[in-house]
């Protein structure tokens, strides 16, 4: 008889990394199914829904779609009670995982359940850990610290590394203007982030246009969903240049002079590629004064929390705007030695959570528990 396993993802970075899991699960002998999207749908795995349907980013975002997730939760357990999987593997997403989680445990306690991205713990509010110890079997981590806060709390847990960094980019070659130097913008995967960011960076456009001339091209790495919200933002189309696929993006950040990137996965893609990066977030001031008193660290970039450090420039909610961003824009454009000290210092720090392995070392776990 074939070992269940019902698989949970609520981004695209999520989704291309179960994508990437299941080739390590022969499908004579496992039935897996899941919440994804295109890249597990690729792979032939039978969704539930799209996990875009799930996707949320703080608490206003998550009140808004309140009755809709409530919806999605009772719709995915009473899927899951009828599946019965032997492992419920859920990737990020704790909104929604976390619920469903929790729900499954409590009618049927034999499901292991495997939970990958811990929770920020480290960062705020670390007595969340007693909750979530009642219903996860096994947390497996990014990062290598973050065993130590585990194990104090005797949840079972297993340090993989970050997926993004096991294996090198192997670069297909696109077409370059020779008269016209790229900058790259990565505004992130949600409709939400975009309607954030992108009038931030069209300002920020018009202010470079307006200093250095007409002279670059704005490459924007973008959501297919999101293409057009994007594209009709500009009335000069010969100025931007939008990618989909995870070549082409991967070309053009490598080939840009400089990045500006949301904080957060988005900008560790940035990182991958060796490009020189400046951070940027914001979120609704509703958000921010809910989790801002609860917040122990003193930086948003990942890279800066474990470097303890403003290795990449960051600017954070009210520093978010477009004249201290272009400061530090006009800077980066200015010199070439800040450009490089900015990749060789972060460079240092990836390595700090770089394995070349971490696929393997997930499903194996998985595989453990089947």
């Amino acid at each position: 008889m074939k070992k269940k396993i019902f698989i949970i993802t609520g981004e695209p970075s999520g989704d291309k990394l179960a994508s990437h899991i299941v080739d390590y699960f022969d499908p004579k002998k496992y039935e897996i199914q899941a919440i994804g999207s295109s890249n597990l749908k690729q792979k032939k795995i039978k969704l539930l829904f799209d996990s875009s349907e799930i996707s949320v980013m703080g608490f206003v975002d998550v009140i808004k779609k309140i009755f809709s997730l409530i919806h999605k939760i009772n719709y995915t357990v009473n899927f899951i009670k009828k599946f019965r999987p032997d492992i419920v593997f859920s990737i990020d997403a704790p909104d929604f995982s976390f619920r469903v989680e929790k729900k499954i445990k409590k009618v049927l306690p034999d499901i292991k359940i495997i939970h990958f991205v811990a929770p920020t713990i480290w960062a705020w509010r670390e007595n969340r850990a007693a909750a979530f110890k009642t219903f996860i079997d096994h947390i497996l981590l990014l990062f290598p610290f973050e065993v130590a806060i585990f194990n104090k709390w005797k949840i079972k847990n297993t340090y993989v590394g970050h997926p993004f960094f096991e294996k090198k980019i192997l670069y297909k070659k696109y077409f370059l203007k020779k008269n016209k130097q790229i900058i790259t913008f990565c505004p992130g995967s949600r409709l939400s982030e975009i309607k954030t960011f992108m009038p931030l960076f069209m300002k920020l456009i018009n202010k470079i246009n307006h200093k250095y001339g007409e002279n670059f091209l704005y490459h924007f790495p973008i959501n297919p969903n999101h293409k057009k919200i994007v594209y009709d933002y500009f009335y000069k189309k010969n100025l931007i240049l939008i990618t989909t696929n995870e070549d082409m993006k991967n070309f053009y950040i490598k080939n840009s002079i400089i990045s500006v990137a949301k904080s957060g996965t988005v900008s560790l893609d940035v990182c991958k590629n060796n490009c020189p990066l400046i951070t940027v977030y914001k979120t609704s001031w509703l958000n921010y004064f809910l989790i801002k008193p609860f917040v122990k660290v003193n930086f948003g970039n990942i890279v800066n929390i474990i470097a303890k450090k403003e290795i990449i420039p960051e600017f954070i909610q009210s520093k978010c705007n477009v004249d201290n961003v272009f400061v530090k824009i006009s800077e980066f454009l200015s010199d070439k030695k800040i450009r490089l000290s900015n990749v060789s210092s972060y460079k240092k720090i990836i390595k700090l959570i770089t394995k070349k392995n971490t696929t393997k070392i997930i499903s194996s776990v998985i595989k453990k528990y089947a």
